[in-house]
């Protein structure tokens, strides 16, 4: 198996190090990740301009733009026909509406426009070694029961730091909850903080799973199709026609 392994915490970051040694049990590895931290990239990309490409190793490079362009760089700069592109391990969680903004993800759907199947990992900040612990069996559990889709991305959780170990692993949809943000200035600029209003979880989304103990796997359609959506839409004009 051929892997592209990407992040958006930067080339160098613990947890993409982690898993590029890590991946070498299931196939042919290569690490092509953004030279800079990127978190929040979602799925930019850079357009009409020059992208440099650092080489540290046979297999390792680290690309001057943003996850989306790693591995749109990969594919077609490198020319890197992967069976599979894998993204983290992120330092803090990808749940509900923060998927619309991370790059761990964003690179993941970059993925899927080129049709090849794709995994998100992310972990609770200050909470990587725990993650550690669980990465095998999760990739193991979607090897095993063959989850990998051109159609949609995996995008992967792992436990809250408020467990010292995992439940096990749960198929969830996207949580959502009450976010309120806001700006606190310093001297020329200012600094963007938020915070959540409640901390109750829909049963069965992602947000509740690691929230209880659970590595959540939800699946993320590209470019946020969405079926359900489509399906209400008819609904609505077939009952006035």
């Amino acid at each position: 198996m051929k892997i592209v392994l990407t992040n958006d915490d930067g080339y160098n970051a613990e947890g993409i190090q982690y898993l590029y040694h890590l991946l070498q049990k299931y196939g042919d590895v290569y690490l092509v990740a953004p030279h800079h931290h990127m978190s929040g990239a979602s799925v930019s990309r850079v357009f009409w301009t020059k992208v440099k490409v650092h080489q540290h190793e046979e297999k390792i490079f680290s690309v001057e733009g943003t996850p989306a362009d790693s591995v749109s760089l990969a594919f077609h700069g490198l020319n890197i026909r992967p069976d599979v592109v894998i993204s983290g391990v992120n330092s803090g969680f990808n749940l509900g509406a923060d998927t619309v903004y991370s790059g761990t993800v964003g690179a993941c759907m970059e993925s899927l426009k080129f049709k090849i199947p794709a995994i998100a990992l992310s972990a609770d900040y200050d909470h990587l070694e725990q993650a550690k612990k669980d990465i095998e069996s999760v990739l193991d559990f979607i090897f095993k029961h063959n989850l990998l889709s051109k159609d949609y991305l995996l995008n992967v959780n792992f436990v809250s730091k408020k467990f010292k170990k995992s439940k096990g692993i749960q198929l969830t949809d996207l949580g959502f909850r009450d976010t309120r943000h806001y700006y606190v200035a310093e001297d020329d600029h200012y600094v963007t903080k938020r915070y959540f209003l409640n901390e109750v979880f829909t049963e069965g989304t992602d947000l509740h799973a690691v929230n209880h103990g659970y590595i959540s796997i939800t699946p993320l359609k590209f470019a946020n199709q969405t079926q359900e959506g489509l399906n209400e839409l008819r609904k609505k004009v077939s009952q006035l026609d």
